[in-house]
């Protein structure tokens, strides 16, 4: 190890970022590829779980082959800067006492870790990170970046290996992101958790003329939740009754808000010599219903999102950060694999295993045809858990960990959301498509992430329908994930039909799954008909 402030003695190929924030994730890089990366939540199954456990760090050290000497630079983000109280709130603690024991020197230069010394870079820039995450993969050599979360909405310029803050000050001015957060926490407690609540329940309180609401005449939060009581639409959830009115209000503000950020930005990139290329980020980049109308009226003629627009994907853009940003290492391409799915696959033992703790509850059958005969279940009417390959990176189940059903069925929404997921009877649905029938039924492609929304075309699939006639889709190709694709193609076959509804495999306050274990025990516990794991397909035992 190296003494002293920072140049380390050898070249830097091995990179380690941790978001200590919500979302917890940790990535490792190595020669400016993905090596290994791990979602808190998704091992310590604690939703929203903050910080990196150090079982987490050795599951991460696992998946790249690597040991902490081999690591050169660290990248801690967002530590104690952004502590969110939802955490206490949703596990009664600030989960701080999981994370690993470590280090930092007075400054800020080196970090021990299991009594290894690594240079380090404490607490870049919250927005920067969410920006380079989505610029340094995205297929542009030249874009602007937006980033827009609760913490604020910032622009950067990204050119090459570079990535520089715009000097305009959106912040005094973009204000409907904090106004999400303040209405999640009045309807749902929780903004963390409620946000993607409040855009589902929006179109319920929709005006007949949208021009009636003015977002600009109102300056303080009381003000929304007054007008909104002056003509409250009621949608009962359980014992309460929450206000559609509400929850329109604010969507409509954060429309305006970015229809006015886009038409801003546009011009700034064709000074800067940016394109027409828009890299999109932060949390609020998953208001799909926000974002696409927004870049549709801009300047800007192309879109790229990552997949974990949240905070899971500060850590990767810290690290790409200071690969390319920092050390000045060459971009290349990426293919959409490497964004959408995480390293680690667990092998036929680790399925076998769970099936086996289970066997008294389960009947397992053995297929060669297994996507063919999940089209099957699924044409019957049936609710599918699938569960193939490593799992998705970001919120978003894209075909790896999926619960799967028939779009056409009038009544499937409801049964999901009563009985499988346990959540509003009013939370949409996504559809997963063959990419080259996505424009003919929703009037755009390319959507691989589920971060586009579209009208639905045609009348036929009600249960990805929302009751704006919208659908959030996610488009998908065979390259990016074969048997998944062959899933929607044998489905089509069965029904004329080029899709299923697509949700992730978790029940109700549990995160998604990650190991087979978790999935075996989501088909138990979720009421699911069928889990189907490569060339298997579980079925729960019907009791006497």
């Amino acid at each position: 190890m190296t003494t002293g402030h920072p140049v380390p003695d050898r070249a830097v190929r091995n990179i380690l970022a941790i978001n200590f924030n919500h979302d917890g994730a940790a990535v490792l890089l190595s020669d400016g590829r993905m090596a290994g990366f791990v979602a808190t939540e998704r091992f310590s199954r604690r939703k929203k779980h903050p910080g990196l456990r150090a079982s987490d760090l050795a599951e991460l050290l696992d998946q790249a082959g690597l040991a902490l000497s081999d690591v050169d630079h660290v990248l801690l983000c967002n530590l104690h800067s952004m502590d969110s109280p939802d955490i206490a709130l949703l596990h009664g603690s600030d989960l701080k006492e999981t994370w690993l024991e470590f280090w930092v020197d007075q400054r800020n230069a080196r970090v021990s870790l299991d009594g290894v010394r690594i240079p380090c870079t404490v607490n870049p820039e919250h927005h920067l990170l969410h920006a380079a995450a989505s610029f340094y993969t995205s297929p542009f050599d030249s874009a602007v970046s937006v980033a827009v979360d609760p913490a604020g909405c910032r622009a950067y310029l990204g050119r090459g290996t570079k990535l520089v803050a715009l000097r305009q000050d959106f912040d005094t001015w973009f204000t409907a992101n904090i106004g999400y957060c303040y209405v999640a926490e009045l309807q749902f407690g929780s903004s963390i958790v409620g946000a993607g609540k409040v855009m589902g329940l929006a179109p319920y309180g929709a005006l007949d003329d949208p021009a009636a609401f003015d977002p600009a005449k109102l300056s303080r939060f009381d003000e929304l939740v007054a007008l909104a009581g002056q003509d409250p639409v009621p949608v009962a959830v359980g014992d309460r009754e929450l206000n559609a009115r509400l929850s329109y209000y604010i969507q409509r503000g954060l429309d305006v808000q970015l229809l006015a950020l886009f038409a801003e930005l546009g011009p700034i990139a064709a000074r800067n010599g940016a394109g027409r290329n828009l890299c999109l980020s932060g949390g609020t980049a998953l208001n799909v219903v926000a974002t696409e109308p927004a870049f549709a009226a801009s300047e800007f003629e192309r879109v790229h999102f990552h997949p974990a627009c949240g905070d899971d994907g500060t850590a990767i853009g810290a690290a790409l950060w200071h690969w390319h940003h920092v050390l000045g290492n060459p971009r290349r391409a990426y293919r959409n694999t490497e964004l959408m799915y995480s390293v680690r696959q667990y092998p036929k033992e680790a399925e076998e295993r769970a099936l086996r703790a289970h066997a008294d509850e389960l009947s397992v059958e053995i297929v060669d045809d297994y996507a063919g005969r999940t089209a099957d279940l699924l044409a019957a009417g049936a609710v599918v858990g699938w569960y193939e390959g490593a799992s998705e990176i970001g919120p978003r189940a894209l075909g790896h960990r999926s619960i799967l059903a028939d779009p056409r069925s009038p009544t499937m929404r409801d049964r999901l959301n009563a009985e499988i997921k346990q959540r509003e009877h009013f939370r949409p649905f996504a559809p997963s498509v063959r990419n080259e029938r996505a424009a003919e039924w929703f009037g755009l492609a390319d959507s691989p992430f589920m971060l586009r929304a579209a009208p639905v075309r045609k009348p036929s699939v009600p249960a990805v329908t929302h009751v704006d006639g919208t659908a959030r889709l996610q488009t998908v190709r065979r390259e990016d994930n074969p048997v998944y694709y062959d899933l929607i193609r044998a489905f089509e076959d069965r029904t004329g039909v080029p899709m299923v509804l697509n949700t992730s495999l978790n029940t109700k306050g549990e995160p998604i799954a990650e190991t087979p274990e978790d999935a075996v025990r989501t088909l138990l516990a979720a009421g699911l008909d069928h889990l189907v794991l490569p060339h298997t397909v579980v079925t729960r035992r019907r009791r006497p």
